[in-house]
């Protein structure tokens, strides 16, 4: 049976990852157990039997305690939250790593309070590695950044890309000059130097801006904003919300300045936004966008802000093959090596 442990695992990209995954092992009848982050609201509690799934509080002393008394039900093991298990075990044993602002912690464009945080992190994350554990990354940059960092034998780091696929919807209408960001907000994913580039652009234009943002608008700092840009609040939203947006934006804007894959490029991409974002590897890896700035400069994110709606952009391409089938596969071939 395997272990899929998604503990610290309740919100954004980690959640739609694991809940394809999910899916995915449903569909192939194999058997598995899930310990749930008790923070988490999904659709597979009420779809998994409950026998098959526990719900933990997410701490390292009740992971470890978990661990201590379910392991020898196991015979191999997916930690989908970036850590090993804590305790020291003998099964073949998988990490799925998504998260590259633990790798050279201090180095990171966050805060300071996170860069310390992720240190300690970064310091778990190693006294718990073993050397014949594998780990699964999304892209070939990310392979090359985590073998570097923990000093890992390439071949025990795997690289599949997994993201949902859509088929592009030609009977929505996008609305002009339209902008989606789908992020949270945290500090490297820019908020700042965006909101004040759309405040510098609608500046310079008489042309009516949109901006939706999927935070709380007590998350950012309060603006006057020029009366020709419309700023919309809409929180967290379900999957199915985000689609939406995309389907009615013209743009998908994407400041951020580090990223592990960048999983809203693609959905904006297959959703048909056309997507500007920052001229970082993260993003020429896994698309091509229709336009680039530099992430932190405002005059850049302003300029390109104008150029998009003033000129004829080229569509987005997807560079990236999805490797859920793949994935899969591989997991449950280290189950059967038991």
């Amino acid at each position: 049976m395997i272990l899929v442990d998604a503990i610290y695992i309740n919100s954004f990209g980690g959640k739609v990852i694991l809940e394809l995954i999910l899916e995915e092992l449903i569909k192939s009848r194999v058997s598995f157990h899930i310990f749930f982050d008790s923070r988490i609201s999904s659709k597979y509690l009420h779809i998994i039997n409950q026998s098959d799934y526990t719900v933990v509080c997410a701490s390292h002393k009740s992971r470890k305690f978990l661990y201590i008394k379910k392991i020898n039900k196991f015979s191999s093991i997916l930690c989908l939250s970036n850590i090993p298990p804590p305790i020291n075990i003998s099964v073949n044993t998988s990490i799925f790593f998504h998260n590259r602002l633990l790798l050279n912690p201090l180095t990171n464009t966050v805060s300071f309070k996170h860069r310390i945080v992720n240190f300690f992190k970064f310091s778990y994350l190693k006294y718990y590695n073993k050397n014949d554990y594998n780990w699964i990354v999304q892209t070939p940059l990310m392979n090359q950044i985590l073998r570097k960092s923990l000093n890992i034998n390439s071949e025990k780091i795997y690289t599949f890309s997994i993201f949902k696929e859509f088929f592009k919807n030609n009977l929505t209408k996008k609305i002009t000059n339209n902008f989606v960001y789908a992020s949270s907000g945290v500090s490297h994913k820019n908020h700042i130097r965006l909101i004040e580039a759309f405040i510098k652009a609608s500046n310079k234009t008489d042309k009516e801006i949109r901006l939706q943002l999927t935070l709380d608008k007590a998350e950012l700092p309060k603006y006057i904003y020029p009366i020709n840009l419309k700023v919309e609040f809409h929180g967290i939203l379900c999957l199915n919300k985000i689609n939406e947006l995309y389907n009615s934006c013209e743009f998908a804007i994407y400041p951020s300045l580090v990223e592990s894959f960048g999983l809203p490029l693609l959905e904006a991409a297959n959703h048909g936004c056309k997507v500007i974002a920052s001229d970082l590897p993260y993003v020429h890896e896994i698309i091509e966008p229709s336009l680039t700035f530099d992430p932190y400069s405002v005059e850049s994110i302003s300029d390109s802000i104008l150029k998009a709606i003033n000129e004829d952009l080229p569509e987005t391409k997807v560079l990236v093959e999805n490797k859920l089938d793949n994935f899969i596969d591989f997991i449950i071939s280290q189950d059967v090596q038991q």
